[in-house]
């Protein structure tokens, strides 16, 4: 190279490190995801009845779109996203990328004059029902999506309407549920369904290309509703982007953005406010319900449990409810039927969905989670993989041992039974979480079965139990890789529940002892700081009667010191306090007491509360003494527990 190229280049070269860090800087705010507000319904509003609390009028959606306007936010088209997310260039502050829903005909002309008014391109959805037999009104459509300022989506075909989604009918949209079928008195089989959803997606996108002549640029899913089926479905499609409920997925190269539904209530500045504070995390309020009180083989007394289980969580305010989806008729710790079907154990009822869907319908709560073992399953002796449990080791005569029957998690033939368990909850229970019970869990003692030993081989480690606990370095290291193999074994399980409810999320029971003495890991193979990083919740047994604790207080104390020294420690656990005094027979503690304690943990800064169980027929505890306490009205001192 010449010497004047030489220079010339150390120039380029030394121009180019110093645009670095702005042009890194520039990719990362390109890549911000813009706020997605979604309209379901616009209609003219002269007169017409909304019957929905989505259904916004033409004169109100104006005045929005002006308000954002004149303050500062700023219209985006998806071609303006796709750009951003390749780094081609940066979205503007405060960017909005507005949504609609499959908008009626006679809707379509005042809709684009509003875009026009206020200089907005928007995403809009169709599905092929409704597309126009009409000729003048097919005119109309595609007048509507040739405009420069609309981006075509698809609803799929049959998609958007609801079908019933358990025994009791309730309704659920098409495109995350198999379908109950009445006159077959069975759900839709799962090759059924696949075929039915992913023919839904492809048949639309094919269908309104053809007939509007416009590419289809997203997918619109009806309700925010979508798994990794239909997902795949659309990117085999060619299209890769969405719009719904959660921006999570674990489909490669799809992108979905997540909607803000927009309501007919909404003021423009309530719109505008809303926009200006984003929801920050709110403390969880926890009940934790055993199906059992509401299960009952005479359907007019369910019915009525249900309504008076509604009724309390109404009353009690509570925004989280761990939903027992499993049932332990003989009393050992291990589930030996289940609310849901499933392909290996006793289906007691199909009850769980409906309870879901009630508690979403008729209730204040945000996140029901499936309270379910991750090891403890009683299988059928006919099962090959029931004989595969885990093995503990004669103890010392005052070591207290994990009393539940638990399948071996170093078992490929068990794992394989438990994957089966969570595959069947997901695709037939509408959930927003998982809840682990506090089956999750191996002694020091455990677990010397065959199917352990194996694995304690590819470790390093010496295969038996009792040569591992004679060597200290041995043991540490053993327990350490306990911890991590059954927070990964939980989290597989959540992976595959997450196919089908796309931002699941994660929630696990934790031994107050792990908490409170950093050796208890070894004793229990779990660990906060673990369970801090690998999940959204971790539910502490906050429970000083089961504990024997001498001192109430001062065993709140210990915990809430624990918990606050790490990082995020406080925002993710939640303090779970009996209600119940097991050791007693199952005696309620006064509901006093109950709210005195959370009084005193509010007043000490601790962030999440929860108690277990509730006793919705004995009104235990009693929320005209709870409700106070957990909505912070702690007006009189408390008296120390």
């Amino acid at each position: 190279m010449a010497q004047g190229q030489t220079k010339w280049w150390r120039l380029v070269m030394l121009f180019l490190s110093a645009i670095m860090p702005a042009v890194q800087a520039y990719g990362a705010s390109a890549s911000a995801a813009p706020l997605v507000l979604r309209y379901a319904e616009i209609i003219h509003g002269d007169g017409q009845a909304v019957h929905d609390g989505h259904a916004v009028t033409l004169i109100n959606l104006l005045r929005q779109l002006l308000w954002l306007r004149d303050h500062d936010y700023h219209f985006i088209s998806l071609q303006q996203v796709r750009a951003a997310q390749g780094q081609w260039r940066a979205l503007p502050a405060h960017a909005v990328l507005l949504c609609f829903d499959e908008p009626a005909t006679q809707i379509m002309s005042p809709l684009l004059s509003i875009l026009h008014v206020v200089r907005a391109p928007a995403l809009v959805g169709l599905s092929s029902a409704a597309l126009s037999q009409d000729a003048m009104q097919q005119a109309r459509q595609r007048r509507f999506f040739a405009d420069p300022d609309i981006t075509l989506a698809s609803e799929g075909d049959g998609l958007n309407r609801r079908v019933a989604g358990d025994p009791q009918g309730d309704p659920q949209w098409a495109a995350t549920t198999r379908a109950w079928l009445p006159k077959l008195g069975r759900y839709e089989r799962e090759v059924a369904y696949r075929q039915r959803a992913i023919r839904a997606v492809a048949m639309s996108i094919q269908h309104l290309q053809q007939s509007l002549r416009h590419p289809v640029a997203a997918m619109l899913w009806p309700g925010g509703a979508y798994n990794d089926i239909v997902l795949t479905a659309a990117h085999r499609a060619g299209v890769a982007w969405s719009i719904g409920s959660t921006a999570l997925s674990a489909v490669p190269g799809s992108h979905v953005l997540a909607q803000t539904w927009v309501t007919a209530a909404q003021a423009p500045w309530d719109l505008g406010r809303n926009l200006a504070q984003p929801e920050v995390a709110q403390p969880v309020r926890l009940m934790h319900v055993n199906l059992d009180y509401v299960y009952d083989r005479d359907p007019r007394q369910e019915a009525s449990n249900l309504e008076h289980l509604l009724a309390r969580v109404r009353a009690s305010d509570v925004n989280t409810v761990y939903l027992q989806a499993f049932a332990d008729p003989d009393g050992n710790g291990a589930a030996d039927a289940v609310y849901f079907p499933n392909r290996h154990l006793r289906m007691r009822q199909d009850l769980f969905n409906h309870v879901v869907a009630a508690l979403h319908a008729h209730t204040q709560v945000r996140h029901v989670f499936a309270w379910m073992p991750l090891l403890a399953w009683q299988l059928p002796a006919r099962d090959a993989a029931a004989q595969d449990q885990v093995v503990t080791l004669p103890s010392r005569p005052d070591f207290v041992s994990n009393a539940y029957p638990r399948l071996s998690p170093f078992s490929a033939r068990a794992v394989a039974v438990i994957q089966d368990m969570f595959e069947d909850l997901s695709r037939h229970a509408h959930i927003d979480g998982v809840l682990f019970h506090d089956d999750m869990t191996l002694s020091d003692y455990e677990d010397d079965s065959r199917f352990a030993q194996k694995v304690y081989r590819r470790w390093g480690l010496p295969a038996q139990v009792q040569q591992i606990r004679a060597d200290p370095a041995a043991m540490q290291r053993w327990s350490f890789l306990k911890t991590r193999y059954l927070d990964h074994l939980a989290l597989h399980m959540a992976a595959v529940v997450a196919r089908d409810h796309p931002g699941l999320l994660t929630a696990r029971n934790m031994y107050a002892q792990v908490v409170l003495h950093k050796v208890a890991e070894t004793w229990y193979a779990q660990s906060l700081e673990s369970s801090i990083a690998n999940f959204d919740e971790t539910a502490i047994e906050a429970m000083p009667f089961m504990e024997k604790a001498a001192y109430h207080a001062g065993f709140y104390r210990e915990l809430f010191d624990h918990v606050r020294a790490l990082p995020h420690g406080l925002q993710k656990t939640i303090f779970e306090l009996q209600a119940k005094d097991w050791r007693q027979g199952g005696a309620p503690l006064p509901s006093s007491l109950l709210a005195d304690t959370i009084c005193m943990l509010f007043d000490w800064g601790v962030i999440n509360v929860g108690y277990i169980p509730d006793d919705p027929f004995k009104n235990s505890p009693d929320l005209d003494i709870l409700r106070p306490a957990l909505e912070h009205h702690c007006t009189e001192a408390h008296s120390q527990p």
